[in-house]
């Protein structure tokens, strides 16, 4: 029966381990670059310049990939490509930074591109795509995973940048054809649950925004999360199933923080542990960690029995 045993846990380990190397896999090759460049630079006029360009594109045959590197490829891969022309007759360069970061949710990967502009401004563009459905990830695809509305996420929103506005905002001269109020207006104005928004490291929502200004361009944009009014505020964290395998788990916590669950060795079969509303992964034999989402979790724990009674 030992030896039986035995030969169970390994398997179990090694079906583990397959799991995480393919997941770690996915994640490794699931992006490559269109450009990627770094260098040096200067024009004929004696301007001077350092350079990245690097501009992803999802690895996946499916047409929403397509369609989504394709709008990647016009929206930020034209403009490297008019950077190297610049170069090569010599002429300035408007733009020198084009780069991207990469979060995983699950099978879900979403790519936040930023490209500087020469007004020190900067432009933003977020993708989502589900490797695991083949397809694209919709603002509407999100707000129903974290179980908000539109409606809602547009409230969110508004508190959000009137906050963020207030924390920009330059006074103007008294008697300026603008004030706080004028510029704030229009700031809110341009808001719309259209822009795209995508999931952050930490599993919560982002956007960007554009703030109005008094001076130069007028507006600029500026990563906004619409929920961080509730990072001060903890939520609720239940273990339900065979909890009696559970060492430890805190009872709370808050939005973005790693969350730890302690296990209790199994001898006589397997666990299964799971999370409502977020994603985890095991650690090793006894721990499991996920990020905790902007609303009250369930942690499910199962025992799985191996039949050698």
């Amino acid at each position: 029966m030992k030896r039986t045993l035995s030969f169970f846990l390994m398997l179990c380990m090694m079906l583990s381990c397959a799991v995480v190397s393919y997941a770690d896999e996915l994640q490794q090759n699931a992006v490559y670059e269109l450009y990627s460049a770094d260098g040096y630079y200067e024009d004929g006029v004696g301007n001077q310049n350092t350079y990245a360009y690097h501009v992803p594109q999802i690895n996946a045959d499916t047409e929403d990939a397509e369609e989504i590197n394709a709008e990647i490829r016009a929206d930020f891969g034209e403009r490297v490509h008019e950077q190297f022309k610049n170069m090569d007759r010599g002429t300035s360069l408007w733009s020198q930074r084009t780069e991207w970061e990469a979060f995983w949710n699950g099978s879900q990967l979403f790519l936040l591109i930023t490209a500087d502009l020469d007004d020190d401004s900067i432009e933003y563009g977020a993708y989502g795509y589900d490797f695991e459905t083949g397809k694209r990830i919709t603002n509407d695809m999100i707000f129903s995973q974290k179980g908000i509305s539109e409606e809602q996420y547009m409230e969110k929103l508004r508190e959000a940048v009137s906050v963020l506005f207030d924390e920009l905002y330059v006074p103007v001269p008294e008697g300026a054809a603008i004030s706080h109020d004028s510029l704030l207006e229009d700031t809110l104005s341009w808001l719309s649950a259209d822009r795209p928004v995508f999931l952050n490291r930490y599993g919560e929502i982002e956007t960007w925004v554009e703030i109005a200004i008094p001076a130069g361009a007028g507006k600029y944009a500026h990563l906004i999360t619409p929920f961080s009014s509730n990072d001060d505020q903890s939520f609720d964290i239940t273990i339900v199933g065979d909890t009696y395998l559970v060492e430890s788990c805190p009872e709370s916590a808050k939005p973005g923080e790693t969350v730890t669950v302690t296990t209790y060795d199994v001898t006589d079969g397997d666990k299964k542990i799971s999370v409502s509303g977020a994603d985890g992964e095991s650690l090793n034999w006894f721990e499991y960690q996920f990020v905790m989402p902007d609303h009250d979790v369930e942690v499910h724990v199962e025992f799985i029995g191996n039949g050698l009674a």
